[in-house]
C-alpha cells in the first residue's frame, strides 16, 4: 500500500533532483521539433526525429528499456514483471514558435523563476516528467501491481497520426495518463472536427496574395493581402490593428490579432477576422471579391460556430466552439481551415452536415480533414474516483472535480485514457514583462513556472501510485 511516508520519500526524491529534470527539459527543447508530414524525412522530419531519438537515448542512460516503434512513438518502460501496463503519454512535437519572443525559443533560460522555450510546457515537460517518476519507483523500489510505460509521441499538434499509428499496431495500456491538460484532469473530451471551406468562385486577379495561419489549432495573430490597387479606398482600414503599405502597383494590408489556443478562444483576437472584416466592404474592391470575403467574416463572428447554426452547450461539458484558423488562396480559390470542438452530446454528423448546408447557400463547399468523437469517462469509475481524492487531499480543495476539456489530447485517441496535468499553475506571479498574447502555450515566450511543475510532477506520481492500486 501507498502510504504517506512512500509519497514523502517520492517527494523527496523529486525535489533533491529538480536540477537535473530541468536540465533535461532544457535538452529535448533545444530541439525544434515541429511535426512535418510532408518532410523527406519521415514520418514527421528531422526535428521530431532527433528529438525522439535523444528521449530514448535518456531512457537507456537512466537503465530502462525503450522501444522505438516506427519512429512515431517512443517507448521508456519500467517492467515490474506484472501482466498490464499503466501508460503515461507525452509528446515531444511543439507547434511553430512565432513572432515576437523575448529570446531564442530553442535555447530554453531560466529567469525569475520561469523556464522560457517553445515546449517547456506544452508538452516536453510531460516526457521528461514521466521519466523521473519512474525513476523515483525504481530507485525508492515500490511494488508495482502495473508496468509503467512513457510514451513519447511525435505528431499530437499536426493530426496524431503518431498515436493512431501505435493503436494500429501495437498493444495499447490497460489505462493512460495523459498529461497534457490541467489538474485535476478530464474524464472526456469535446469532439472534434477539422473542415476546410472553399470558395467556388475565384477572387479576381485584384487579390495577388492572401494568407493567414500556421497550425489548424492556433488563432492566429497575424494575416495580410496584397491587392493590385486600382482606384482602392484605404482610408476606411483602422489605424489601430492594422498597417497599409503601398508599394509600386499594389498594396499591403495586414491585419493584427491576439493568438490563443483554438480550444480556448474567448479572449483572441483572430487576424483573420480582422483582415477579412475590412476587405468585406473596402470601396474599389469588386462586389464578388466582397461577398467572398464577407462570408469569411461570419464564419468567425464570433468562436462559437454561430453562422454555422453549431453553436450549442450542454452541462455534461460546456460551450462549443469554432474558428477558422488558416487562410489560404490558390488560383483565386479560397481555403479556411476551422478547428471545432463540439459539446459531447452534440455529434459529428449534425456539425458537419449543418457546415455544408450553410457553405452551400454561400457558395462555398465544405471539406472535412479529420473527425474524432467526443468520449467521456463515468465520474463514478475507480480511476476518475482516485484521481479526484488525490487532487482533493494534495489540494485541499475538495470541491475539484474533473473536467471534460475542449483540447484535444491523446486521451481521446486511447481507450481508457484520462488527460491531466503536469505543472501547478497559478503557484508564481506572472512577471511583469509578459505581454498580452505572450507566455502561454501555443504563444510566443511560452513558459514553465519551475516550482510548479516540480510539485506538478509530485501530484502525477502520486496519481499514478494510486491508481495501479484500485486498477
Amino acid at each position: 500500500m501507498v502510504n504517506e511516508k512512500v509519497l514523502q520519500d517520492v517527494y523527496a526524491y523529486i525535489d533533491a533532483n529538480k536540477d537535473h529534470i530541468i536540465q533535461e527539459l532544457k535538452d529535448i527543447c533545444s530541439i525544434k521539433s515541429v511535426s512535418d508530414a510532408s518532410s523527406d524525412v519521415k514520418p514527421f522530419g528531422q526535428g521530431c526525429l532527433d528529438v525522439l531519438h535523444l528521449m530514448l537515448d535518456k531512457g537507456k542512460q537512466h537503465g530502462f528499456e525503450t522501444y522505438n516503434y516506427d519512429n512515431y512513438v517512443g517507448g521508456i518502460v519500467l517492467n515490474n514483471q506484472a501482466k498490464d501496463m499503466i501508460g503515461v503519454w507525452a509528446h515531444l512535437d511543439v507547434v511553430p514558435e512565432q513572432d515576437g519572443w523575448m529570446s531564442d525559443p530553442y535555447q530554453p533560460i531560466e529567469r525569475d523563476g520561469f523556464l522560457f522555450g517553445r515546449g517547456v510546457s506544452d508538452n516536453k515537460s510531460a516526457a521528461i516528467a514521466g521519466l523521473y517518476i519512474q525513476k523515483a519507483i525504481r530507485e525508492l523500489q515500490i511494488p508495482m501491481n502495473h508496468n509503467i510505460q512513457l510514451f513519447l509521441g511525435t505528431s499530437e499538434e499536426t493530426g496524431m497520426g503518431d498515436v493512431e499509428h501505435y493503436i494500429n499496431h501495437y498493444p495499447h495500456p490497460k489505462f493512460s495518463f495523459v498529461p497534457d491538460a490541467g489538474f485535476p484532469g478530464a474524464c472526456g473530451e469535446f469532439g472534434r472536427v477539422r473542415y476546410n471551406v472553399i470558395s467556388k468562385k475565384e477572387l479576381s486577379k485584384q487579390v495577388k496574395e492572401l494568407y493567414a495561419g500556421n497550425v489548424f489549432n492556433v488563432i492566429p495573430n497575424y494575416a495580410y493581402v496584397v491587392l493590385e490597387n486600382n482606384e482602392l479606398d484605404t482610408s476606411t482600414i483602422p489605424t489601430e490593428g492594422y498597417t497599409v503599405t503601398k508599394e509600386k502597383n499594389c498594396i499591403k494590408i495586414e491585419a493584427f490579432g491576439l493568438s490563443r489556443h483554438a480550444a480556448a478562444p474567448d479572449d483572441a483576437i483572430n487576424a483573420i477576422h480582422q483582415l477579412t472584416k475590412v476587405l468585406a466592404t473596402l470601396p474599389g474592391l469588386s462586389k464578388e471579391d466582397q461577398e467572398i470575403f464577407s462570408f469569411l467574416t461570419k464564419v468567425n463572428d464570433n468562436p462559437y460556430g454561430t453562422f454555422f447554426e453549431i453553436d450549442k452547450t450542454d452541462e455534461v461539458s460546456g460551450q462549443t466552439v469554432s474558428s477558422g484558423t488558416v487562410l489560404r488562396m490558390n488560383e483565386g480559390i479560397v481555403t479556411l481551415t476551422n478547428d471545432c470542438r463540439h459539446c459531447v452530446t452534440d455529434t459529428n454528423d449534425r456539425v458537419l452536415s449543418s457546415v455544408s448546408r450553410v457553405c452551400e447557400q454561400h457558395d462555398f463547399t465544405m471539406e472535412v480533414i479529420e473527425a474524432s468523437k467526443p468520449y467521456y469517462l463515468d465520474k463514478n469509475s475507480a480511476p476518475v474516483q482516485t484521481i479526484t481524492r488525490v487532487y482533493q487531499e494534495y489540494t485541499k480543495n475538495p470541491e475539484a472535480q474533473m473536467f471534460v476539456m475542449k483540447g484535444g489530447t491523446y486521451a481521446g485517441q486511447i481507450p481508457n485514457a484520462v488527460a491531466t496535468g503536469v505543472c501547478m499553475m497559478g503557484t508564481q506571479p506572472i512577471p511583469d514583462y509578459i505581454k498580452p498574447g505572450h507566455g502561454s502555450v501555443h504563444q510566443p515566450d511560452e513558459m514553465l513556472p519551475i516550482d510548479g511543475y516540480i510539485e506538478g510532477i509530485k501530484l502525477l506520481a502520486t496519481m499514478i501510485l494510486k491508481v495501479d492500486e484500485v486498477l
